[in-house]
C-alpha cells in the first residue's frame, strides 16, 4: 500500500509542474501575440505609398535615378 502512496504523491508533483509549465506557456504566447500587434502596427502600408516604393524601385533598376 505504501509504494501506491509513494506513486501517488509523485505523479500529483508531476501534474503541477505540468500545470506551471502549461501556465509559463501561455503567458509567453500571450507576449509574442502583443509583439506581433506592434509590429504590424509598424509594417501597415497605403496603397499609394506601395506603389510609389514599386515605381522608385523600377526606375532604380533602369538606372534614371
Amino acid at each position: 500500500m505504501a509504494y501506491e502512496g509513494y506513486m501517488l504523491i509523485l505523479f500529483g508533483v508531476v501534474i503541477v509542474i505540468q500545470q506551471g509549465i502549461i501556465y509559463l506557456m501561455y503567458v509567453r504566447i500571450r507576449q509574442l501575440l502583443g509583439e506581433l500587434g506592434t509590429i504590424h502596427g509598424r509594417m501597415r502600408m497605403t496603397d499609394t505609398e506601395l506603389e510609389n516604393l514599386i515605381t522608385r524601385v523600377e526606375e532604380f533598376k533602369r538606372g534614371k535615378l
